[in-house]
């Protein structure tokens, strides 16, 4: 669809709303409004709590992967230094 005609139809479409004429129940909105606030507001109690269980399980997390990392790194620097070890020419051979 072209440009032109797409803006045809948003034009269309906001004029419709614009000048539709429709009887509000303002009663019904404020009802509808105040218990959706009571409703948010016990939500977000529940919510809160959901968080700190959220953080404390992602504190133990980064702990236990902090400990693999430190085990992981002494396993790399201990096979490094094998690995240096052997690659270095021995005393013995150095004589010969």
């Amino acid at each position: 669809m072209g440009r032109g005609r797409q803006k045809a139809k948003q034009t269309r479409a906001a004029r419709k709303l614009k000048y539709l004429t429709t009887d509000t129940d303002y009663s019904q909105l404020q009802e509808e409004l105040s218990s959706s606030k009571k409703a948010g507001s016990a939500e977000a109690e529940e919510k809160a709590g959901g968080e700190e269980k959220d953080l404390d399980d992602y504190a133990s997390w980064a702990a236990k992967s902090a400990a693999k990392a430190g085990e992981l790194k002494e396993n790399v620097n201990a096979s490094l230094r094998a690995a240096m070890a052997k690659m270095a020419p021995s005393p013995e051979k150095e004589k010969l």
